[in-house]
């Protein structure tokens, strides 16, 4: 009996003591609850809240500390003053100068239409001018020019004077090549005699003129539109002695000995103290006109 008194006693007696830490154990964490709960959550931004407050750095504190802040000098605010009023002013040329051009641009493109203007006007009339002259020299007949130069190179005038006589005959008989005198071998005598400075030249009487053309038509040789034939008469009025050396002399030379070999035809000169050559018949140039308006579109 007794023992069993002691065993309900101590067992008693240890649910006493377990129930009595329990309400502790509880108690003490609602204290620590309730103090983490009244922490500033601020608290640990303490070191940004620091780089806030004072943005410099704590040696220059000090250094301003020691040695006082440095006042501006003269020279430096005058330098401030200088580098903003020519800032200013740059600021205000670049400005004009940006909307300046508006009208400049207008300025220009009008004096540079006058000018082509002026330069279009200046060619219509040297065009009429050259336009008037080339009607003057055109013209014939009692129009002719008065002047005995031009005269004499347009061969509008009868000449004479002393010169030489170029003869060019076709063949005899039978040969080697054909015989016959091209239009080619008198062509280049009449140039051999121009360049070597005649002032008059003359194929069988038919006086050579700056449009004066020498060609075949046929069997036959066309000085103009007047047909001629061996023996082929060049006369040309000048220095006789040099008109003789065109003849025998460089290119010339060389052509005719050539076209003698090969053709059989025949070259002779001979010296004239007087030469006669009447002037260049001129022909009247007729020139297509438009036809008239009743004309159009039907028969005439």
């Amino acid at each position: 009996m007794p023992s069993n008194v002691t065993s309900a006693c101590s067992a008693s007696g240890s649910r006493i003591s377990d129930a009595g830490g329990t309400p502790s154990d509880a108690a003490g964490e609602q204290v620590e609850a309730t103090q983490a709960s009244s922490v500033d959550p601020a608290a640990s931004m303490s070191l940004l809240n620091s780089l806030l407050a004072n943005p410099l750095d704590a040696g220059y504190e000090h250094y301003r500390a020691e040695h006082g802040s440095r006042p501006a000098s003269v020279i430096g605010k005058i330098s401030v003053f200088a580098v903003a009023v020519a800032l200013g002013f740059g600021s205000v040329v670049a400005t004009s100068s940006l909307r300046a051009p508006a009208g400049d641009v207008k300025s220009n493109l009008k004096s540079q239409a006058s000018e082509r203007t002026a330069a279009v006007e200046a060619l219509n009339d040297d065009v009429q001018s050259l336009g008037r002259a080339i009607d003057q020299y055109s013209q014939t007949g009692s129009s002719a020019s008065s002047n005995p130069a031009q005269d004499l190179m347009t061969a509008t005038t009868p000449v004479s004077g002393p010169g030489i006589t170029v003869t060019l005959t076709d063949r005899s008989g039978p040969g080697k090549g054909s015989g016959t005198v091209r239009d080619q071998d008198l062509a280049m005598v009449v140039n051999a005699m121009w360049a070597a400075g005649a002032d008059a030249v003359s194929i069988n009487g038919q006086r050579v003129g700056p449009e004066t053309f020498v060609r075949t038509a046929g069997s036959v040789i066309l000085v103009n539109v007047t047909p001629v034939s061996s023996p082929y008469v060049v006369a040309a009025i000048g220095d006789a002695n040099a008109l003789s050396i065109a003849l025998v002399r460089g290119t010339t030379g060389d052509y005719l000995s050539a076209a003698q070999s090969v053709t059989g035809m025949t070259v002779s000169s001979t010296v004239s103290d007087n030469l006669q050559m009447e002037a260049l018949t001129l022909t009247d140039s007729h020139y297509a006109t438009p036809v008239g308006e009743s004309n159009e579109g039907g028969s005439s």
